[in-house]
Order: C-alpha cells, then structure tokens, then sequence
C-alpha cells in the first residue's frame, strides 16, 4: 500500500508564552493511503521550520522536503522508507530538524500499519505489551511553595502516583529549590515526585542540590545539565545522593550512545525528535546494554501521548509521561479510547495509535 499524501498540521494558541511548554504551537504530520487509511504522527521542534522540512518540493540533491520523498513509497517498507528520508535530507540533516520532522512521518506510518494490521500499534512492537502504563503526571513548577502545596493536593486527590514538576522558578535560588521540592514532597505523601530542573545549573550546583534534595525521596533528577555536557553528565551521575534522568533534547542515536555512557539512570527520549517509535525501539535496546530505563518525554499533543503510551507498553519496564498543562492543544486536540485512573492510563484495542482530530479545535487553532 503506497503513500498518496502526505500533510503538515500547524496548530497555534492565539497568544503564546515564552515558557517551556510546546503544547502552544505544535505540529502533526497526517499520512493517507491509497486507499484511504490515515495515520497521524507528531513533530516536537520549532513548528514553523519543521513545517518547512515536510511541506518543501524537491531541490538539489540531499535538500528535498518529506512529503516530496515519501510519497509513493510502500508504507511497510520501513527500511526503504528511512533511507530515503535520510538521504533525501543528508544537506540538511542528519540530526536537528531533519530528525524531528522525520518523527511525524514515522509515527504515522506506524498507526496506519496498526490500523492496516486491525492491532494497536504496541502489538506490533511486542508479543507480550500491557493493557495499563503507569503515567506521571507533569506540569511547571507554580511560583511559590504554598501554590506547589496546592497543586500537589490536586494531584493526590486525581489518583496520580507519580508527578513532575519542572522549570519554572528553580534553578538560581537554592533556598527556594529546596522550599519548592520540600512542599511538593509534603503534599504528595507517598506519591512519587520527579524533579525537572530544565537545564539550570553547571555539573558542581547540580551535584550540591541533588544532595539537598535527596531528604525528599526524589525519584529522579531530569534535564540538570545542558544535553550536550556529557562530561558533566559523567561527574552527576558518579556523585549525584539521587538518580539522574535526562535526554529528551538530543536526536541522533550517537549522541544517546556518549549520553547513556555516562551512567545516566533514566533515558528520556522525545519520539516526536527522536526519529518516531522506530528509533524509540532502536534506543531501547542500547539503553538496555546500559542498564539505563527508557521513559519517554512526552509533554506534548494527545497524539505523542499515545505513542508514547503505546511504546513503554511494549517495554520491559512502562512508564510514560503524562501532560497535565491546560492547553486546549494539550488536552482537547483528539479523541482517545485511553482511559486514567489510579495512576495508570488504561488501553483498548483500537487499531494504530488509537487517536482521532476533533476538527473543531483543529479549525479554531490551524495556522
């Protein structure tokens, strides 16, 4: 079955913040078939380029568009399918934006062959996949202590088991860091809380706080340290009191290889930059030779969430993040058969990915 078009959904909030949340602006990629089958994917990058990388004609050798490259190739013909996408991007590529946008198509692909093979897309990656991923809940971290309290409460009474807060206030005041991560720890009980520190510190201040954080049963430390300071990495992860989580930023799988040599704990990959669920899959394995868990990042569209939820399904270990920002793009973009409750998100058996548009909000936010 060939791909017979190939389209880029930018969707917009009206007013966007600079804060560190996607689910403003984000882009879908929608596949259709010859026969009408369609599969979404999402892109998790600056939506106006890599809105570009799918929509542009062909060009010069290596600088070609996705769309231009894709169609009229075999949808299950993955192999075929990724060289041609990395080949035809090479000027331009191989990691970056060529990557990103390369996500969209590849978790497209994989909900029109779940949707093809009448099975929800994890069945395709396991024999063995669960019906129920435990999912934590993420937001940014409120401003004061006593907001954090509250917010926590919430969570608490929702079922959540497991929450993260990040970015935010922390990052130059220790005081409050620890003030922030003290009122969270309090109001969860014995919820587990993860910690984002979106990027604050230098190696030396991330070892110093993980120190002061370890009182509060943190379960994880994400995202300290700039993505690409693997040698700073090395230096956390051999003196940090609390584990350490982190790659959600980073494309290419060579760079996970130097990032999960550090003795990372927790690898984050992004499937809407990562290079989709097919290189999801290909990550897993290196991060097992590592004795690393994967949890995938996913603070993004419903249509990342249930890739992302149906990819941990298919691994040893489950575990997915859970976007609780108030984005109508975060929280009302599709429909989904997954259901929350007691911390977990809870499967059907719905061909592919299990998503569909509410063209409603697509028509409101469509750039």
């Amino acid at each position: 079955m060939k791909i017979e078009h190939v389209e880029a959904i930018h969707l917009r909030l009206p007013t966007v913040l600079e804060v560190a949340d996607g689910t403003q602006d984000v882009l879908l990629v929608q596949l259709r078939t010859e026969d009408g089958t369609t599969g979404l994917g999402e892109v998790v990058s600056c939506s106006y380029v890599a809105r570009a990388v799918v929509e542009s004609p062909r060009s010069a050798p290596f600088r070609h568009g996705l769309a231009a490259i894709v169609t009229g190739l075999d949808v299950n013909d993955a192999a075929g399918i990724d060289a041609a996408m990395i080949e035809g991007t090479a000027w331009y590529g191989p990691g970056g934006i060529a990557r990103h946008a390369m996500s969209g198509v590849d978790m497209a692909l994989w909900d029109i062959r779940g949707k093809m093979a009448g099975v929800p897309v994890r069945r395709l990656l396991s024999d063995q996949p669960v019906d129920q991923v435990p999912a934590y809940a993420s937001v940014l971290w409120p401003d004061t202590p006593s907001q954090v309290s509250a917010s926590a409460a919430e969570f608490v009474a929702a079922g959540y088991q497991f929450v993260k807060y990040g970015w935010g206030p922390m990052g130059p005041d220790a005081a409050l860091d620890v003030e922030l991560v003290a009122a969270a720890r309090q109001a969860l009980g014995d919820a587990a809380l993860m910690v984002d520190a979106g990027r604050a510190w230098d190696s030396a201040t991330a070892i110093a706080r993980s120190h002061a954080f370890a009182p509060y049963d943190v379960t994880w430390l994400e995202e300290a340290l700039h993505p690409y300071d693997f040698e700073g990495h090395r230096l956390l992860c051999g003196e940090s009191a609390v584990p350490i989580a982190g790659g959600e930023a980073i494309t290419l799988l060579e760079e996970y290889d130097q990032l999960l040599a550090t003795g990372l704990h927790y690898v984050q990959p992004d499937l809407g930059r990562v290079g989709g669920i097919s290189y999801g899959q290909r990550l897993a394995q290196r991060a097992a030779v590592a004795q690393c868990r994967p949890v995938p990042h996913a603070f993004g569209t419903g249509v990342l969430l249930a890739a992302s939820a149906q990819w941990t399904a298919a691994a040893a270990e489950p575990l997915t993040e859970y976007t609780r920002a108030p984005s109508p793009l975060a929280r009302d973009l599709v429909r989904h058969t997954m259901n929350f409750r007691d911390g977990h998100l809870y499967l059907d058996d719905t061909p592919g990915l299990g998503v569909e548009l509410d063209d409603e909000v697509v028509n409101r936010y469509r750039v």
